[in-house]
């Protein structure tokens, strides 16, 4: 129906972009690009491997010609931001989140802490605010739209509530799933998970743009592209074509989108719960597929959510040593007048444990749905416990 992404502008925070590629170079936006490894003004790859990057970058907006593919929102611009090829600061991170944050309107985040199972890692605080100013005063304030990519490490047995970045209320988490609608084998499941789209799997992997530096001008394609790197801009795509026909729209309505339109798949899977909304939920899928046209029509005729409020509980328990603990909280309706609707939950955690991989942590609602925080993970050996650690779940929504 002639919606591309024409008007819109997504930032690729990876390991630099390519924007020679024949594919690339028309929708490239140079003023929303830098290379924070190098601290330059060109993103351009340094390195050998530093690839990844270009190929997300196709699958967003590579034009409409006879080379790679088409991307996603083939008339929307894309600029690169080069942070994941050398030492970086948490400052210069987190100014990559922010960078050029009036004009850069997506971006598109296929990294995150180590996928081994083990790893508990959240950003600094310099990032977490970097963050709320972005859905703060990104766009005009209409803030910005943070994707990232829910990780690999399914089969180590992690799980994406354990990565702070993709567990963020800021942020929308894109898993990945085969072309035939089943879940990726490596694709990590949490409740923080919004949605997911088409990535590697089943022996079929993704084609788009490619980057050699020993010709960084010439048309090189890839047909082995995958995970959920190759999920999430897709997803950036998809909110490209969204925003171009609604520019108005907010942050937190792109995510009640999500949920609003998002198509449930493998059907079949036990973790499909109905929920009270009339919504279904899986933490392997959560929502469900993104459906480009779908989010694209509704987005055309939605009204704008309302200002965001929150409410946060009191401690509620403090120096108990527990085998399984149960915890009820009760909340006043007054207490919630002015609160329509629930969006995130966040649950913060302070446990000491000899094995932290043995804990699993459920939030339980009245209407018994079950949130699962924390799964119980066989790598994870660590006497650290889980110490004032932020769970998240959108499946209360």
């Amino acid at each position: 129906k002639g919606i591309t992404g024409k008007g819109v502008k997504v930032c690729v925070v990876d390991d630099g972009l390519n924007y020679l590629h024949p594919d690339i170079k028309e929708n490239y936006y140079a003023a929303g690009s830098y290379d924070f490894n190098s601290h330059s003004n060109d993103p351009i790859p340094k390195k050998s491997d530093d690839h990844h990057g270009t190929r997300c970058a196709g699958e967003i907006a590579a034009g409409k010609n006879d080379f790679c593919g088409v991307g996603v929102a083939y008339n929307a611009q894309v600029s690169g931001v080069r942070i994941l090829s050398g030492t970086l600061t948490v400052s210069d991170e987190a100014a990559s989140l922010n960078f050029d944050y009036q004009n850069n309107h997506i971006y598109s985040c296929s990294w995150g802490p180590t996928d081994d199972g083990k790893t508990v890692e959240e950003p600094s605080g310099i990032t977490k605010r970097a963050f709320i100013n972005g859905v703060t005063n990104g766009r005009n304030g209409k803030g910005s739209i943070y994707v990232f990519a829910t990780g690999n490490g399914a089969l180590k047995g992690d799980n994406c509530n354990f990565d702070g970045y993709t567990n963020s209320i800021y942020t929308i988490s894109i898993g990945a799933i085969t072309h035939d609608d089943k879940k990726s084998s490596y694709s990590e499941e949490c409740s923080a998970q919004l949605a997911v789209t088409y990535s590697s799997g089943s022996g079929k992997y993704i084609s788009t743009t490619d980057s050699t530096i020993n010709n960084l001008s010439s048309p090189v394609c890839t047909s082995n592209h995958g995970g959920t790197s190759a999920a999430a801009p897709i997803a950036a795509g998809i909110f490209a074509l969204v925003l171009s026909v609604r520019p108005e729209l907010h942050w937190r309505d792109v995510q009640y989108l999500c949920i609003e339109t998002a198509i449930p798949v493998d059907i079949g899977d036990s973790d499909w719960t109905s929920l009270p909304s009339g919504k279904m939920f899986n933490h392997k899928y959560g929502y469900g597929k993104l459906d480009a046209y779908k989010i694209v029509e509704r987005a055309k005729t939605w009204k704008l959510v309302n200002e965001a409020t929150s409410f946060t509980t009191d401690k509620q328990f403090e120096n108990d040593i527990i085998d399984v603990l149960e915890s009820r909280i009760y909340v006043s309706e007054r207490s919630i007048r002015n609160m329509k609707n629930v969006e995130q939950i966040t649950v913060t955690v302070d446990i000491e444990h000899q094995c932290r991989g043995e804990l699993q942590v459920e939030l339980i609602s009245p209407n018994n749905i079950v949130s699962i925080l924390a799964t119980r993970r066989v790598n994870d050996r660590s006497s650290e416990g889980l110490r004032n650690w932020t769970f998240m779940t959108v499946k209360h929504w």
